[in-house]
């Protein structure tokens, strides 16, 4: 992003301003002015009223020439001719203020938006703000939000040879700022893939570092472009919770930030990498990941995992996480699940809702689950679900919105078969009734009754063949 640089030589090389139009609103003329500041531009928009107020104050402060601005017109100043004359005299005006001036006046920059689009002015901004509120947003623990634009700044002016205050107000200190940073626990990166405001600008092309933030718990990034982010190691440290929404691909592209290289199950390159080592719980939903890679392992106390609302159609490496305890998997497209207690482990809550399962079959051997939500699939048989009444801890079931609902005697025939546990569990999160267990208990007798039939006949046809002579 573009800085002012303390040459008057480098100083009006890179920034010019020039009027490139005006526009009547409301019976006075607006003139539009285009900014270019090194590679970026942006427009602003300003009266002569407005000019002439600058003036007033630069007359003041700075002792400029009061002559500098063209003169006010009661008459005749919305003719065509007079409105270009004024355009070029108001250029020249800024011009001549930008090239003479020794360093840019807060006011001058003010007025051409310059703490918007520019870093020293977009960080003095932040600073002023921290300074008044930063410590009031620290102590109520409130997730400040921020944008790539204002991260990009302060990496960029902490880069800068210069002093952190160079305006002499102290509260325009960059290092407001770093202090404030270095603190805070919640924060939330805030994207955007439209241009900022009049600029030319992409707020997720702006790459900014991390490393100033040393007591990060929370990390929330929604809509932002994670290949511009770096030097997140400090971050790993103190991470407890890491959302990121809108903003990725492949896990690995977050997980592997800073990592040239590292180890696969199908290669033999290795390297040392820092994990994230507090990590305890990990939202990834509404991204577009395929596929649930190796990057995980980075990851080894998480406990809760969402990745709903993706694009995955396969359960894998998650058997790198031994403490993993809740999962969400809702809204992918898993079409079937095979041995997902070899991949899922000690899971207890599991949410598979919103994908097109049409068998439970694979989830038969999760022992700790003691929530199922499978909601929103293609269920369409009690024998689909039979397996997972063995599930000695499951405890919470929902079935909602599956074809299956539509069985006589839906919920009985489901709770039946959990057996004697029956009462324990609740189906769509409904309690079983009295009504209801004391049909799954005839239904159980009955059942039971066909069995030892079947059992005494099998006995009794053993036994006849085994009394005929050889």
């Amino acid at each position: 992003m573009a800085h002012f640089n303390r040459d008057v030589e480098g100083f009006t090389a890179s920034r010019v301003v020039k009027t490139i139009g005006s526009e009547n609103v409301d019976n006075y003329t607006v003139y539009i002015l285009e900014v270019y500041c090194g590679s970026y531009s942006w427009t602003v928009r300003h009266r002569y009223s407005e000019f002439h107020e600058l003036h007033e104050r630069l007359v003041t402060k700075y002792k400029i020439d009061k002559t500098l601005l063209p003169p006010k017109k009661v008459f005749g100043n919305q003719n065509e001719e007079f409105i270009k004359k004024r355009q070029a005299d108001l250029e020249l005006y800024l011009q001549v203020l930008m090239h003479y001036l020794p360093k840019l006046p807060p006011e001058l920059a003010f007025f051409l938006d310059f703490d918007k689009y520019e870093i020293h002015g977009i960080t003095q901004l932040l600073a002023e703000h921290l300074f008044e509120k930063g410590e009031k947003i620290l102590q109520s623990q409130q997730t400040f939000v921020v944008s790539p634009l204002h991260l990009n700044a302060v990496t960029q002016r902490l880069k800068l040879p210069e002093p952190t205050c160079d305006t002499g107000d102290m509260r325009k200190d960059l290092g407001h700022i770093l202090d404030f940073f270095t603190r805070l626990k919640y924060l939330k990166i805030l994207g955007t893939k439209e241009p900022l405001g009049t600029s030319n600008i992409e707020v997720n092309q702006l790459s900014f570092e991390m490393n100033c933030f040393k007591s990060l718990t929370v990390l929330e990034l929604d809509q932002c472009n994670i290949g511009t982010i770096s030097v997140v190691d400090t971050v790993k440290k103190t991470l407890k919770h890491l959302i990121v929404h809108g903003s990725l691909q492949a896990l690995k592209d977050m997980l592997l930030r800073d990592i040239v290289y590292w180890q696969t199950e199908d290669t033999e390159e290795t390297a040392v990498l820092p994990v994230w080592e507090s990590l305890q719980a990990a939202d990834f939903s509404h991204n577009e990941i395929k596929e649930i890679d190796e990057s995980v392992r980075l990851m080894p106390r998480l406990e809760y995992l969402d990745l709903s609302r993706n694009q995955l159609s396969d359960v894998q490496h998650l058997h790198y996480l031994p403490a993993l305890s809740q999962v969400n998997l809702a809204h992918n497209r898993l079409r079937t699940l095979e041995s997902l207690h070899v991949r899922l482990g000690n899971v207890k809550i599991l949410n598979l809702s919103g994908n097109q399962l049409d068998t439970l079959e694979g989830l038969s051997k999760l022992y700790s689950l003691e929530t199922l939500n499978v909601s929103k699939n293609k269920l369409a048989e009690v024998e689909n679900v039979q397996c997972i009444g063995k599930l000695p801890c499951l405890e919470n079931l929902i079935l909602r919105d599956n074809p299956i609902r539509t069985v006589v005697d839906y919920r009985v025939a489901v709770l039946e078969l959990f057996g004697d546990r029956a009462k324990e569990v609740l189906l769509d999160k409904e309690a079983t009734t009295q009504q209801e267990l004391d049909k799954i208990a005839v239904r159980l007798a009955l059942q039971k009754a066909k069995d030892d039939r079947a059992k005494r006949q099998s006995t009794s046809s053993t036994a006849d063949t085994s009394s005929i002579p050889n």
